[in-house]
């Protein structure tokens, strides 16, 4: 009798200890253990906008990562029109002016170019006629693209923004159709007759004809 029950106190030490060393663990970083926590919820990431407004006689729009071809968003009006040209009435020299703003979020840089070489339609009228390209700017910012043979292709040629200290890096979030400030810049395009358009017979009837692209850089 004695013998069973040592044994029935045994299980129960055992069963006790056994319950004592689980809570034990629990104590020490088991499923129990008090916690507690923050979130922060809602982060995001937003790109900015990289727009700009190019304005001869109406607003364009600019269109991002493919330059425009032919028609469509993009494909704004001619700077300049120029008919009836001879080295005697007049019609030369002839200007044509583009407004371009930058409406984006971002501070953007500015160049234009000849996206492809002037055509001809015969002769060597374009070898017989320059552009020159000027801005509003004082000084050398002022004439961005001096008086070059309409025969030359224009290489990509950074502007200046119209701020008070012109920079090429312009502002953002400007207004369509102003072309000042920080912001934006006024570009008249000049067209003028070389020496050899007053001699060279063949330039009589022909035509040269030429695209600019504007280029807006994120910067």
């Amino acid at each position: 009798m004695e013998n069973h029950k040592s044994k029935r106190s045994l299980r129960v030490a055992l069963v006790l200890g056994a319950a004592v060393a689980g809570t034990a663990l629990v104590g020490w970083g088991g499923l129990a253990a008090w916690s507690a926590y923050t979130e922060n919820a809602g982060n995001s990431v937003a790109a900015g906008t990289l727009t700009h407004n190019n304005y001869v006689s109406s607003n364009c729009v600019s269109v991002i990562g493919v330059a425009p071809v032919g028609a469509g968003p993009g494909w704004c009006s001619a700077i300049m029109t120029v008919t009836g040209a001879d080295p005697a009435n007049g019609v030369l020299p002839a200007t044509g002016v583009v407004k371009i703003d930058n409406t984006g979020s971002l501070q953007s840089t500015f160049s234009m170019s000849m996206p492809s070489a002037p055509v001809s339609s015969g002769g060597t009228i374009c070898a017989d006629l320059s552009l020159q390209v000027t801005s509003l700017s004082a000084g050398a910012p002022g004439t961005p693209y001096a008086a070059t043979a309409l025969s030359t292709t224009m290489g990509a040629t950074a502007l200046d923004n119209d701020a008070a200290s012109p920079v090429t890096t312009w502002s953002p979030n400007g207004t369509p159709d102003t072309g000042t400030g920080a912001t934006g810049n006024t570009f008249t395009f000049h067209v003028a007759a070389l020496a050899g358009f007053a001699t060279n017979y063949a330039d009589a009837g022909q035509s040269c004809t030429f695209s600019i692209l504007f280029t807006q850089t994120a910067a």
